[in-house]
């Protein structure tokens, strides 16, 4: 599938997990792209259920198919909840088998003039929860925000 986006002209590529995060990270490389004049690329990421070992024991090209099917479908979704019917860029979707966001990004973003969008730091787990550390390294007191 990374194959067939590969394009002539500028694009800007960002990687993309869940819909939560995504959607204003996708707006975001929208109006990088818009500035740009660029297509943009949401790629998405997809490893076989159970990890590349599991599969390379039991390969099931049935099941291969269903699951890269299941990140285009989850990509596509992705893309219409950020956009509604009507995308303000270019959009040619991506879905790469990976093992992180990292490489399928990277696979992808293959030509000269690509821009890979910057993907903000995800946010760990206490900040996702609203909890908030004071105090100095060695002790900490956990605080609701």
């Amino acid at each position: 599938m990374v194959e067939a986006t590969r394009s002539q002209g500028p694009r800007v590529i960002v990687g993309v997990r869940d819909r939560v995060g995504d959607v204003p990270l996708l707006h975001r490389a929208a109006a990088e792209a818009r500035r740009r004049h660029a297509v943009l690329v949401p790629v998405l990421a997809w490893t076989p259920v159970g990890g590349e070992a599991l599969f390379r024991t039991h390969p099931s090209r049935q099941l291969e198919h269903a699951w890269e099917h299941n990140a285009c479908v989850e990509l596509d979704e992705l893309v219409t909840d950020a956009f509604g019917p009507e995308e303000p860029v270019r959009v040619h979707p991506v879905v790469v088998r990976a093992q992180t966001l990292r490489d399928a990004v990277a696979a992808v973003a293959v030509s000269e003039g690509d821009v890979v969008f910057p993907d903000p730091p995800r946010p760990s787990l206490w900040e996702r929860l609203g909890v908030r550390h004071h105090g100095s390294q060695h002790h900490r007191v956990a605080l609701a925000g």
